[in-house]
């Protein structure tokens, strides 16, 4: 699968563009603050249906303008896709494919995907929890779309019973009434513990794969799901959850909060047995993004067929000569790669790459 046209309207400061890509490695060069990272930005969002760096959809509209359009054709296994966006500044987002309207995620064409790694994604190994997790359960609705409504569901029941343990603590009467919203809670919550658990399984020898070749297998490597519940079994999830829940209650209504469940789990990256959190280097924490970055592509390609578009945001700059060709080793995807200067990239993946000059907000 890959981009072969790309058009924008008022996208960022992308006033108007109109281009096709290479199946293969396209290049994107030019000084700071031309519009690259724009432009990764907007394949991504056309591709994923949300943005790697915006909070809310709106602040990828060009400044004053009241709409952003994008529009790609994608080529896939099953034939030709054009995918359109258009983000308004006061109403949701419009999708449509092949010129009709699509209203949820399960209508999309799920072929489509792209991978993307910015410096910025440091943060998923530096950061909170919920970085990791949202991680986490964004690519498990990409591979089994089912997912997201686990997903729905179980973030409604926990705010109803957040609700009602406000409620609770001012009247202790009320309290009878959290047995429901717990064993709704259980229903989905277990079913999230599940999923992830079985992803990590499939994904973890991925990374370590792609962690020694990138290493030289000199460090050691390993990933734990920390969760808020201590299961006896894979079998017994629900019941172990319900129990914590139960045991937790009396914590939960003081907090006003409910203090254990896969909202509070988190994933620790071990290297020779440390945190990487604490105690890895930057340049350690960088490429363990990558590699997870890079197995992520892997197990969608795996799951789905199709190799995701990989977007590479000035990654190769804090590389050495190897690395850089390892990245491009055997990939199989479409590749866009930013860089601020031509001589980062090796010569040989130069030579059959299309490079494009990104310069105030056009490419030349």
């Amino acid at each position: 699968m890959y981009l072969s046209h790309l058009r924008l309207f008022d996208f960022r400061n992308f006033k108007e563009l109109d281009v096709s890509f290479s199946p293969g490695i396209n290049i994107l060069y030019g000084d700071n603050a031309q519009g690259k990272t724009n432009l990764l930005e907007s394949i991504f969002f056309l591709s994923n249906l949300r943005s790697e760096r915006a909070v809310r959809d709106q602040q990828l509209i060009m400044y004053t303008r009241p709409l952003a359009f994008l529009r790609g054709v994608f080529e896939t296994c099953a034939g030709p896709v054009e995918r359109e966006v258009t983000v308004y500044s006061d109403k949701k987002k419009v999708v449509k494919e092949g010129g009709n309207q699509k209203n949820r995620w399960s209508e999309i064409c799920e072929d489509i995907s792209a991978v993307f790694f910015s410096p910025d994604d440091l943060n998923l190994i530096k950061g909170e929890p919920s970085l990791r997790r949202k991680f986490l359960d964004t690519v498990i609705y990409h591979i089994k779309p089912g997912y997201i409504k686990y997903l729905q569901v179980y973030y409604r029941v926990l705010a109803h019973r957040n609700t009602l343990l406000k409620a609770v603590k001012k009247n202790p009467s009320l309290s009878d009434n959290i047995d429901p919203w717990d064993l709704q809670l259980c229903d989905t919550g277990s079913r999230i513990f599940t999923e992830r658990l079985k992803f990590l399984e499939r994904i973890g020898p991925d990374i370590l794969e792609i962690f020694k070749k990138f290493t030289g297998g000199n460090t050691d490597f390993k990933i734990n799901y920390i969760n808020s519940v201590n299961f006896m079994s894979r079998d017994s999830i629900r019941q172990d959850f319900l129990k914590t829940l139960k045991g937790s209650r009396e914590k939960d209504i003081a907090r006003s909060f409910t203090t254990c469940g896969p909202h509070r789990d988190d994933i620790q990256f071990l290297l020779d047995g440390h945190d990487a959190r604490f105690f890895g280097s930057q340049g350690q924490q960088r490429m363990l993004v990558l590699c997870l970055k890079m197995a992520q592509a892997k197990i969608l390609f795996r799951e789905r067929g199709e190799a995701p578009i990989m977007l590479l945001d000035d990654v190769m700059s804090e590389l050495d000569l190897t690395r850089r060709k390892l990245i491009m080793e055997n990939h199989g995807s479409q590749v866009f790669i930013t860089t601020t200067d031509l001589k980062f990239i090796p010569d040989e993946i130069l030579a059959k790459s299309k490079l494009y000059q990104v310069r105030a907000g056009s490419l030349e």
